[in-house]
C-alpha cells in the first residue's frame, strides 16, 4: 500500500500523541487538528485519505464535522473512523447514520487501531 495522508482530530494532546505513535510505523503522513473547526478546515484543505475523528471536541463536535464533510462534494467520500470515548449504542448509530466508515472506542489497543486503519484504507 502506498503512503496515505491521515488526519488525526482530537482535542487531547496525549491521545493525538498515542495515535501518532501507533500509526507512525505504517509510514503514512500524519496531520493533526486540535478541535472540530480545525479538523473541518484541514480535511478540506489537506484532502486526507482518512480522518480519525473524536466526537467530543470544542467548537464543532465530531458528528458535526462528519455531517459537514458528507455534505460537501469534495469531501463526501473521505474515509472517516470515529475514535472516541462516546461508546453508547446511540453514538455508534449516529456515526453510522452520518456515514462513518468505522467506529473505534477509546481506550484502544495500538494494534487494533492499525488494523482498523489499514482495513478502512483498503476498502
Amino acid at each position: 500500500m502506498t503512503n496515505r495522508k491521515i488526519l488525526i482530530a482530537d482535542d487531547n494532546q496525549q491521545i493525538r500523541m498515542l495515535v501518532s505513535a501507533s500509526l507512525r510505523s505504517l509510514g503514512h503522513e500524519l496531520v493533526v487538528a486540535v478541535d472540530g473547526e480545525e479538523a473541518l478546515e484541514k480535511a478540506i484543505a489537506e484532502r486526507p485519505d482518512l480522518v480519525l475523528l473524536d466526537v467530543t471536541m470544542p467548537k464543532l463536535d465530531g458528528f458535526e464535522v462528519l455531517g459537514f464533510l458528507r455534505k460537501r462534494p469534495e469531501t463526501a467520500d473521505l474515509k472517516v473512523i470515529m475514535l472516541t470515548t462516546a461508546a453508547q449504542q446511540t453514538d455508534k448509530k449516529r456515526g453510522a447514520e452520518l456515514g462513518c466508515d468505522d467506529y473505534l472506542v477509546k481506550p484502544f489497543e495500538p494494534g487494533e487501531l492499525r488494523e482498523v486503519v489499514q482495513a478502512v484504507l483498503t476498502q
